[in-house]
Order: structure tokens, then C-alpha cells, then sequence
């Protein structure tokens, strides 16, 4: 076992989709905060590149979030709170892994949330209910008695992101076209890829595209089909239930503002909060420090 936990320097890390953050901490106070871009789509290169660049010494210990591989998540139902660390060796950096989740039925892999609910929870004991956790898949997440009991995904985010682009529509979006286009997918699922298909087709005709203002409620429209038909596949996930949702205000806006139309509060966490409290509570558990493989 190493030195006492409070009188060591230690790393957390969260690999997110599109980056990693990283936190350099001693005696329980984080001493250096970095960010860098995911660039590769091995998670291993994008964190020694992220160790390097904050010059993490390979005698440091490191606790990371998002590196497990598939076939190492745990099957829920699982206690955040307790997981087992996973030892790596990484190129000399002795590293300690958070695991991630799977489930059979529905068939779900959360490979990055982990560290972001332990957090949640350890912020807000005795909380039961869902949390939903927008990102390039995101997951509504029950939990109950600190126990993530189930989870359900969905492809919205990342649907949101290529359409976009296809559509060349801009950052801001309408709100009232985002509640409009909720009701109609809400309660008729099965029109999102017609839905889709008109919006386009809209776009697409130069007598309808006076300008900007179109396009702004474009971007609504999109948002609210595809959340429409995302509220609607995940319904027992937040009907009637208490609702947090972690992720930064770029994605949390439409979500809250979706289900909001529905009727429903919503509480919102920071995502980089959620992952380096969620990381601290399991370096704490670990004792004195984590063991080194």
C-alpha cells in the first residue's frame, strides 16, 4: 500500500466523447485542471496523450473513467458506490479503471457514465429516480436505493449531430418549434422518419428559406422529432419520476425544454462536477491509496 491518501498526489480522469478531463489533486484539492480533444478512437492514445501533456510522473497513481473495455462492464443490477477497481499497466502509468455498465434486456453499454452517477448520488443521497445522461448515446438511467437498477439508450444525440450538419442548420434553435415537433412525435412516433424527410424537403426548397429565422426554427423542428421520439420510446423511464439530467447546457437546453412541454421539472447536474466527485468517492474508497497493478 502507498502513502497516505491525503498526503499524496493522484489523477482522475474522465474520457468523454468528445474529450478528456483530466485533474492532477493533493490532500483532496485539485492543484491542476486540464482538457484536451478526443482525437482517436483508441481511448488508450487519447489518455497517454492527456498524461503527458499534464506530465502525470509514471509513479503517480491513476484512476480513470471510460477506458474498461466492453466485455469488463458490469451487468446491473450494480451499487455505483461499490464497484471493484480494474488495475492496467499503461505504457509505465500504474492505472486504476472505474468499470462501465451492461445490461441484456434491453441490450445497453454505458462505457464513460459511471464515475458521473457515482457522483450524482454521492452529491444527493437517497435520491431515487432517473437520471438521464444526454451525450453521443444517451442513457435514462433508474435508480433506486443508490442502485442503478436499469437503463435505456437512445441514439438522439448523436442523430442530432449529423442531421445538423446535413442540414447545415445553426447552433440556436426555436423553442416553441421544438414544443410544436415534441407533441407531434410524442404521441405519433411512428411519423419521425416522414417528419424528417419533409424537413429536408423544406430546406431543400428555396421559396420556404427566407433566411436565418428558418433555419433557427429548422433546428427545432429537429430537436423536437427526435426528442419526441426519444421521450416516447423511453416513456417508463420518466413518466411520473423524478428527473435529473447531467449534461452541459448545449445538450441539457433541449431536453429540459422537451420535457419541460411535458410538464416535468427537471434537475440539472455539471457533467465534469458529476465525473471528478464520482472519481474522488472511489479514490477514497480504495483506503489509503489505490494498489498499483
Amino acid at each position: 500500500m502507498c502513502a497516505s491518501l491525503s498526503s499524496k498526489h493522484w489523477t482522475a480522469v474522465h474520457l468523454g466523447d468528445k474529450e478528456t478531463l483530466l485533474w492532477t489533486l493533493a490532500s483532496g484539492d485539485v492543484i491542476h485542471h486540464q482538457r484536451t480533444p478526443r482525437t482517436a478512437a483508441d481511448a488508450k492514445r487519447d489518455l497517454i496523450a492527456a498524461l503527458s501533456q499534464a506530465q502525470v510522473t509514471k509513479s503517480a497513481p491513476v484512476l480513470v473513467c471510460g477506458l474498461t473495455e466492453p466485455r469488463a462492464a458490469l451487468k446491473v443490477p450494480v451499487t455505483p458506490a461499490d464497484l471493484d477497481l480494474m488495475a492496467y499497466d499503461l505504457e509505465g502509468w500504474p492505472l486504476l479503471a472505474l468499470p462501465g455498465l451492461r445490461q441484456t434486456s434491453p441490450v445497453g453499454l454505458m462505457q464513460n457514465s459511471t464515475a458521473q452517477i457515482a457522483g450524482f448520488l454521492a452529491l444527493n443521497p437517497k435520491w431515487d429516480g432517473v437520471i438521464c445522461l444526454p451525450g453521443a448515446v444517451t442513457h435514462w438511467v433508474q435508480v433506486s436505493a443508490a442502485e442503478v437498477v436499469s437503463f435505456q439508450s437512445t441514439l438522439t444525440t448523436g442523430l442530432y449531430a449529423a442531421l445538423e450538419t446535413r442540414f447545415a442548420l445553426p447552433a440556436s434553435w426555436s423553442e416553441s418549434a421544438l414544443a410544436q415537433a415534441v407533441a407531434d412525435t410524442i404521441s405519433r412516433p411512428e411519423r419521425l422518419a416522414s417528419r424528417l424527410a419533409e424537413l429536408q424537403a423544406s430546406l431543400q426548397s428555396a421559396d420556404t428559406v427566407s433566411g436565418p429565422g428558418d433555419r433557427t426554427e429548422a433546428a427545432g423542428l429537429l430537436w423536437g422529432y427526435l426528442l419526441g421520439a426519444d421521450l416516447a420510446a423511453t416513456r417508463p423511464y420518466w413518466l411520473g419520476q423524478n428527473l435529473a439530467l447531467i449534461a452541459p447546457d448545449s445538450l441539457a437546453s433541449p431536453y429540459i425544454s422537451a420535457l419541460a412541454a411535458q410538464g416535468l421539472p427537471v434537475t440539472q447536474a455539471q457533467p465534469d462536477r458529476m465525473a471528478l466527485e464520482g472519481l474522488k468517492q472511489a479514490w477514497r474508497r480504495e483506503g489509503d491509496s489505490p494498489t498499483t497493478p
